[in-house]
């Protein structure tokens, strides 16, 4: 392959990602405004504040959007930048799988390709993106990455 070839290859994939992107915001939007209308129609025990929908005295969280093209965080109608990071990574590695564990041989290999990083490694990243987060006007995003004796987990 061509060095041209490539270049047009990363700028045509740059712009499929920007268009994806795009694409999931506005779905996102719509479903927003359909559950809306069902909640109202139905009746159904429902308060939205944001992306929080509370079903049951339970809030269900919706899951944050990362943009990999502009290394932002959307969630809540708030964009945040985190950059070229590793704590960017590691949110987008556990957004990939949410509600689910994942543990920090699993993310050291993900996000840093070795897993003979100590675990403080992790921790240390994790901390970072929260303080980030919480930074930024995302506290509730990141009070819902937990950790469980080297699991972390994004609970939306």
């Amino acid at each position: 392959m061509t060095t041209q070839k490539a270049r047009r290859l990363a700028e045509l994939t740059n712009r499929l990602a920007e268009t994806l992107m795009t694409a999931a915001i506005c779905a996102q939007e719509i479903r927003t405004e359909i559950q809306s209308e069902l909640d109202a129609n139905s009746g159904a025990f429902a308060s939205r504040s944001g992306n929080v929908s509370v079903r049951n005295g339970v809030p269900c969280h919706q899951r944050p959007v990362l943009d990999q093209s502009t290394l932002c965080v959307i969630w809540r109608e708030k964009s945040l930048h985190l950059g070229h990071t590793r704590p960017f990574w590691v949110l987008d590695r556990l957004s990939r799988c949410p509600n689910q564990y994942v543990t920090h041989t699993d993310l050291l290999q993900d996000v840093w390709d070795d897993e003979e990083l100590a675990d403080a490694t992790v921790r240390s990243a994790v901390r970072h993106l929260r303080t980030k987060l919480r930074d930024g006007g995302m506290g509730e995003l990141a009070a819902a990455i937990r950790s469980h004796r080297g699991r972390y987990i994004l609970s939306v």
